[in-house]
């Protein structure tokens, strides 16, 4: 059933990754990493997708949907296929926070074209194309947990790695430790990240003069929230959703997409 809509982020340059484009128009298993996220949240319920894409290269990111929509075979299409609305969208080069609103703009229209008019209450997902593995079923946890009636949803898993919050350096190359934090009462937030509407909306137009440059933005949408006194909540995430960034990531990714079969329990 679908039950929510959501902006899809994909204006990143894809520089770390040494790409010679745009990340989200990366090949992994000879699709782009746009599609494969995109497909996630179609396979969890999403009826509508706007995407951020670069100015330079909205034409190419919309030649990835034929015809607007993303066609989707599989246990949600049942005996046919489901058509799922998506729309490019310029997104900012100020900074994500600036792009995700400008996303968040073309939403009501997008819900009209998919008979699903915005309320107060809708479920709006923001996910990052760079996430493209992240699991249909962990997309539905956060779904749910905004309908259940929580404002602000996020999807972590546990940090393994001890962590160390250090100071400025005192030489080169060289900086001191000064705490340790307790790693039990911390997450790795992932996307997407899950919102009631009217609250998503509230939170980035009180931030929106935060968005003008990096240095001031917000790095995620539930920080926007929690800033305007919204209460977050987490919900489990999975290892799968991990952030292709580097060559590295992509390998890794290529790998666990190569092993899709034997790990489908999971992936779905």
């Amino acid at each position: 059933m679908s039950r929510a809509l959501a902006v899809l982020t994909a204006a990143g340059s894809g520089t770390r990754l040494g790409a010679r484009g745009p990340k989200a128009l990366v090949e992994l298993g000879g699709v782009p990493l746009l599609v494969h996220a995109a497909r996630g949240l179609a396979e969890a319920g999403v009826a509508g997708i706007v995407i951020t894409a670069p100015r330079d290269h909205l034409g190419a990111f919309a030649s990835s949907f034929p015809g607007g929509r993303l066609s989707l075979e599989g246990p949600r299409a049942g005996d046919g296929a489901v058509e799922v609305p998506i729309e490019v969208v310029e997104g900012s080069p100020a900074s994500r926070q600036a792009s995700v609103a400008r996303g968040l703009a073309a939403l009501p229209a997008l819900g009209d074209r998919c008979g699903l008019a915005l309320e107060e209450r809708s479920v709006v997902l923001v996910h990052d194309a760079a996430r493209c593995l992240t699991p249909p079923a962990a997309i539905a946890r956060v779904i749910d947990a905004v309908a259940a009636g929580h404002e602000a949803v996020i999807p972590a898993i546990a940090v393994t790695d001890t962590l160390k919050r250090v100071g400025e350096r005192v030489d080169e190359g060289v900086r001191p430790v000064v705490a340790t934090p307790d790693r039990s009462t911390l997450v790795s937030v992932q996307t997407p990240q899950g919102f009631a509407w009217g609250a998503l909306r509230r939170a980035h137009e009180s931030a929106a003069a935060r968005a003008d440059s990096e240095s001031t933005a917000a790095t995620d949408d539930a920080g926007l929230v929690e800033a305007a006194g919204g209460r977050v909540v987490v919900v489990e995430g999975d290892p799968l959703a991990l952030k292709v960034t580097t060559p590295v990531d992509l390998a890794l990714a290529e790998l666990l997409l190569s092993e899709k079969a034997r790990l489908n329990n999971f992936i779905r």
